[in-house]
């Protein structure tokens, strides 16, 4: 294989690679995020599937909200389940070590105008939090926000306590006093801080793994074309000038 058509083929293939990798990504807590609706951090929206949230609550009074899209027609769940965590607190909690997870995590899902959706605390009778019960199925993708609080620290609006009491299985529902209107703020008494991953279905993000969006792959394939171009007319020149 000649030079020409080496940098051909190194041209094409980087261009046509980011097509068709699209994966998973997990999404890092940028910083302390913001307390309200108006300053949630933002999950960007796009086609890959989110397959996590890590981060860390600071303190037992702090609750961390982001603002993310959920994919119309799947099921949404989100979580504090995952394989860290079954292993670590089983062990910590028997030989009393300390750990840096979060102990008592909430979880609680609102819409895009800030009312509850539902919500969780202590999933099945453990110390963590899930909503993957309830079968909540958007029919289109929309924008959502999910809030993370340490138990004891609960989720408020002008008229009052959004969610209710838990059932069995830890599932809240919004039938609280203020659950007509919009997210205000948290208030109580946090049991601890620490650190959480939260994993998902039914949620997507784009660029968080560097992933070009079509119109940045465009631009690539017609970047790579030009390359393809100037390789082609340098070569030409060339042998012009050994022909002389």
């Amino acid at each position: 294989m000649n030079k020409l058509t080496q940098a051909v083929a190194v041209s094409v293939f980087a261009v046509g690679l980011p097509s068709g990798h699209a994966q998973a990504v997990t999404f890092s807590q940028v910083g302390d995020t913001g307390q309200t609706l108006e300053t949630a951090q933002v999950i960007p929206g796009g086609s890959q599937p989110l397959d996590a949230i890590t981060g860390t609550l600071s303190s037992p009074n702090v609750i961390n909200l982001f603002r993310l899209v959920l994919t119309g027609g799947q099921t949404f769940s989100a979580t504090t389940i995952n394989a860290n965590t079954l292993i670590e607190l089983p062990i910590d909690q028997q030989l009393g070590s300390p750990t840096t997870l979060l102990p008592d995590p909430q979880l609680f899902l609102f819409d895009v105008a800030g009312r509850g959706v539902y919500g969780n605390d202590d999933s099945f009778g453990t110390a963590q939090a899930s909503l993957t019960s309830g079968g909540f199925s958007p029919t289109a993708p929309g924008t959502y926000f999910l809030a993370i609080a340490s138990s004891g620290y609960n989720p408020v609006s002008a008229g009052g306590s959004i969610f209710g009491d838990a059932d069995a299985s830890g599932i809240l529902a919004a039938t609280g006093a203020g659950a007509a209107s919009p997210l205000t703020g948290f208030m109580g008494d946090g049991t601890a801080g620490g650190d959480y991953q939260i994993s998902f279905t039914g949620v997507t993000a784009t660029n968080a793994a560097g992933v070009p969006e079509p119109s940045e792959t465009a631009g690539l394939v017609a970047a790579g074309l030009l390359g393809i171009g100037y390789q082609v007319r340098k070569s030409l020149k060339q042998k012009r000038r050994s022909s002389v």
